[in-house]
């Protein structure tokens, strides 16, 4: 008999995490497609509103995000954990600096769910929040389905202070 260690994270569903989405009053998710929310991807692919617009880096996708904010959409950003460590300097420039209004959604690639953020031993995995704590971007795990409500929360935050915030997806959506 194998003993199994339960979850610290638990999967959300696709089509509940698209909803919540939805309901935030997004326009357009710019995204680097992410293995990680697959599901909540192609929900949210398959009936608009919002827009998906699939980019090729974070980069690109913070610049998107910026032209959209711009003139007059509400647009979001769906990203993976490594991505945000590549496009740092493009948050600080365009998020940050020129405040513009920056939520992003990121899933925690590399994760191991059975086990605490800080207990796991990817970088990419337990350095992001440090990483988003040493920028001041405010950011809230979500670890399951219970969670949701703070999509809500970060996406306001972004909008309120006119910079960036961030919701941690902990595990794959289902």
């Amino acid at each position: 008999m194998t003993a199994t260690t339960a979850p610290v994270a638990l999967s959300i569903g696709g089509k509940a995490l698209a909803d919540a989405i939805r309901a935030l009053g997004v326009t357009h998710v710019i995204c680097v497609p992410d293995t990680m929310q697959k599901t909540a991807i192609d929900e949210l692919a398959a009936s608009a509103p919002p827009k998906v617009l699939y980019v090729c880096t974070e980069d690109e996708a913070m610049g998107i995000n910026a032209g959209l904010y711009i003139t007059g959409h509400k647009p979001m950003l769906l990203i993976q954990n490594n991505g945000l460590f590549a496009c740092i300097n493009t948050l600080k420039a365009i998020a940050l600096d020129a405040q513009v209004p920056t939520f992003m959604l990121i899933g925690q690639y590399g994760r191991d769910a059975t086990k605490a953020v800080e207990a796991n031993t990817r970088r990419q995995v337990h350095r992001l929040e440090p990483t988003l704590d040493a920028w001041g971007v405010p950011h809230a795990r979500l670890e399951g389905p219970a969670d949701l409500p703070k999509l809500r929360t970060m996406w306001d935050r972004a909008w309120e202070t006119k910079g960036p915030a961030a919701a941690l997806v902990g595990t794959a959506t289902n």
